[in-house]
């Protein structure tokens, strides 16, 4: 099985086209201790920059927080939620567009904070190069996902997000 890294070009076009080529895709970890946890990238959610009102830059809410989101696609977005759970999104478009594709499942794990959990990812991860990380990367193995068996759907948990809420925004491998 040929692995190929995911390189900063993948990642440097709009987060709506990067996040369903992300499906098929691998998350790989590799732990302090060497061990490696690999999971095949089953459902995803872009989120596309300042005027979507899902996003944690919308308005250009420019904020500590949100400031790797305007930089280079390809680092990680990790931030803390509802007080317990850690999320991951990657970097997506250009520097100074916000824009970030939302990790939600693998084929071992389902739903955003399991899959951080399961894979020891927590806020030390928030700003990592994914390009160059030698404990948190994406690669291609040769998956490829038929579009017909992805489907879109509104993303998840962004009831405040006005029209933004109902955009087909969720990508998922249904089979």
């Amino acid at each position: 099985m040929k692995k190929k890294r995911l390189d900063r070009e993948f990642f440097s076009h709009p987060a709506v086209e990067v996040a369903p080529l992300l499906l098929g895709k691998y998350l790989v970890r590799k732990l302090a201790g060497g061990e490696v946890l690999v999971g095949m990238i089953n459902e995803v959610e872009a989120y596309v920059g300042e005027e979507d009102l899902g996003s944690h830059a919308a308005g250009g809410r420019r904020t500590k927080r949100t400031e790797v989101m305007y930089g280079a696609p390809g680092h990680a977005y990790v931030y803390f939620t509802y007080g317990m759970h850690w999320l991951i999104n990657v970097v997506c478009s250009k520097v100074d567009d916000p824009q970030a594709v939302l990790i939600r499942g693998l084929d071992s794990v389902t739903g955003p904070a399991r899959l951080t959990k399961a894979f020891s990812i927590d806020g030390k991860f928030h700003g990592e190069d994914l390009i160059k990380s030698k404990e948190l990367w994406l690669e291609d193995r040769g998956v490829k996902a038929n579009p017909k068996d992805i489907r879109t759907t509104p993303r998840i948990g962004i009831p405040y997000a006005g029209k933004w809420k109902d955009k087909p925004l969720r990508f998922l491998l249904s089979s």
